[in-house]
């Protein structure tokens, strides 16, 4: 194919995105500005649709390995009543949930050494007439190449130049995240999350012996945490739910709870122009009420490479693969934002109606409402 593609960030996005172009004949190089790539943060869930990707990339087997299978979603009452208990599988890879960290250091295994660089903050790109990029990146680096791949995030440079500076949009509560070990969280192969008043909590197992929770709460943005300490705070607002949110939290260090607000934007029309796309959170980021981030990006990275195989044109290859994603991460963008409305609900009355109505619907269709995002094939 001969192709030389530049891609800004080496997060889950950007190292999917060279694994697969790479599996594709494409020379990517990926440039990221942290001094090494070494991935930080909680758990994820990596669902069929993307799991489906990764077996066609060889990585489903280590995935497993070192994730947990979910054969279950149990959507809880604060009390701990079951509102619905929804099966998940009958599709032709599992769904599972695994530590970020982890799924990075697969998908940089997959790479060879040369193709990672780090330590390399884009500041600006510029395209010539003939379509080529040239990247500037801090230390006054210039690389040249046929076409750059904007994977640097929800606050992405390259977005930025392409459509102005816009902050993401605050959808109303804040987020709180953090992994345990050692504690029996339920059933095995069982994944949770429990609705409450403005507030819910939910549980993920994600293998070795390492369970993530995650908790939120409606308020403004970027709330200082209580004067008790971050910890403190999350059980007392969690006081008095079921087992075993206290001992999740009680046995996470402080240190490592993360905080964020739920962000979101809406959705571009177009992402990229001429030899320059988007890709992941940069062009799609999404609040993660359907655990669908990371596999929107690992479905774009297929999407491109399946698009740069079938279209010798770089510039009509990024135009057919926009064409191809803009749908769907919107729909799922939409659904995710809607599904965390509902959740974070508070009044009283209309949470009754909310947990009757979930019961009904999940317990009847709660495998149809799940098949319209995770058995997607791109």
């Amino acid at each position: 194919m001969g192709k030389k593609l530049i891609i800004a960030g080496g997060g889950i996005g950007g190292l999917a995105a060279a694994v697969a172009l790479e599996r594709a004949g494409v020379d990517a190089r990926v440039y990221e500005r942290a001094p090494s790539f070494v991935e930080v943060g909680a758990g994820m869930s990596l669902w069929p649709n993307a799991t489906r990707i990764l077996k066609s990339w060889d990585l489903l087997e280590p995935i497993r390995s070192l994730g947990e299978l979910v054969t279950h979603f149990d959507l809880l009452r604060p009390d701990g009543s079951t509102l619905s208990e929804i099966p998940v599988g009958g599709l032709e890879t599992p769904a599972i949930c695994i530590h970020r960290a982890d799924l990075h250091g697969i998908l940089r295994k997959a790479l060879k050494p040369e193709f990672l660089n780090s330590g390399l903050t884009l500041n600006s790109f510029s395209q010539g007439p003939d379509g080529r990029v040239a990247a500037l990146f801090s230390g006054g680096l210039k690389v040249e190449a046929d076409g750059l791949v904007g994977a640097d995030g929800v606050n992405s440079v390259v977005r930025t130049q392409l459509h102005g500076s816009h902050a993401p949009v605050y959808r109303g509560y804040t987020i709180w995240r953090g992994i345990a070990r050692d504690i029996v969280a339920g059933k095995r192969g069982h994944i949770s999350e429990t609705w409450g008043r403005g507030q819910r909590f939910g549980i993920m197992p994600i293998g070795q012996g390492r369970v993530c929770w995650y908790a939120t709460r409606n308020g403004p943005a970027t709330r200082p945490d209580g004067t008790e300490g971050r910890k403190r705070e999350i059980q007392g607002l969690f006081g008095g739910w079921h087992r075993p949110i206290q001992e999740l939290i009680e046995a996470t260090e402080p240190e490592l709870i993360m905080k964020n607000d739920a962000r979101d934007r809406r959705p571009l029309r177009k992402w990229g122009i001429g030899s320059v796309t988007l890709l992941g959170d940069a062009a799609h980021p999404i609040t993660p009420n359907v655990g669908q981030g990371a596999c929107m990006a690992i479905e774009d990275a297929a999407c491109l490479a399946k698009s740069l195989q079938s279209e010798p044109d770089l510039a009509r290859a990024f135009l057919a693969y926009e064409e191809a994603r803009t749908r769907r991460t919107a729909f799922v963008g939409l659904r995710s934002r809607h599904i965390g409305t509902i959740g974070q609900l508070e009044n009283r009355v209309l949470t009754q109606a909310r947990d009757a109505i979930a019961q009904f619907v999940l317990r009847v269709s709660g495998d149809i409402a799940l098949s319209t995002v995770y058995a997607y094939e791109v």
